[in-house]
């Protein structure tokens, strides 16, 4: 049974969510005021936001420069055979920290992701078996995102415990609920440096 210390808490988290957005911070306010409904339904995503946040971009980007030089070697060693390649991440975890973007660090703080998605070695440059020079590749790719939103007692951050949050779930004044979003196609072109938004 909720105590009355936990419907105040209930309530003053619904007083936040409002100020939040008020302070830009609409996908914090949006995911808590998600969790304070209570119904568990999936909150759906599009992956392209939380991809600007700087250690998910880096991410991105560490993944696109492995397949270009990948791409590269296969597509020498052919002779300029092959081409095209499919690629994918498998499934990673990425750490959003308050300092990379608040909002999504209210949001979310972390996620799973995977990038699938096919990359093409571009016309202009000759493969010579053995050699290291990178051709201009584009990649056509798509990012999914996937997170069990929830508190996890006796853990926190700042020095503040999530325990009385978690427990808003356990009595029945909120409810833990599944993150997820499929990208569109977006394209990544080796020549264009940062991963496009």
């Amino acid at each position: 049974m909720p105590r009355l210390r936990d419907r105040a808490l209930a309530f003053g988290l619904r007083a936040v969510v409002p100020l939040w957005r008020l302070a830009g911070l609409r996908t914090g306010a949006g995911s808590l005021r998600h969790y304070l409904m209570g119904r568990g339904a999936p909150f759906v995503i599009d992956p392209a936001q939380p991809l600007r946040a700087e250690p998910f971009r880096r991410a991105a980007l560490t993944h696109f420069e492995e397949w270009w030089a990948l791409a590269a070697v296969r597509w020498h060693d052919s002779g300029g055979a092959e081409r095209v390649f499919e690629t994918t991440t498998h499934w990673h975890g990425v750490l959003i920290k308050r300092g990379d973007d608040t909002d999504w660090w209210l949001a979310m703080r972390g996620l799973q992701y995977r990038i699938t998605g096919r990359i093409e070695v571009l016309p202009g440059t000759t493969a010579v078996p053995g050699s290291l020079t990178l051709p201009d590749v584009r990649l056509v790719y798509r990012v999914e995102v996937y997170k069990d939103w929830g508190f996890d007692k006796d853990k926190g951050e700042y020095g503040l415990t999530f325990t009385p949050l978690a427990r808003l779930h356990e009595v029945g004044l909120a409810r833990e609920f599944p993150v997820t979003g499929r990208s569109e196609e977006l394209v990544w072109l080796s020549n264009s440096g940062p991963v496009p938004l």
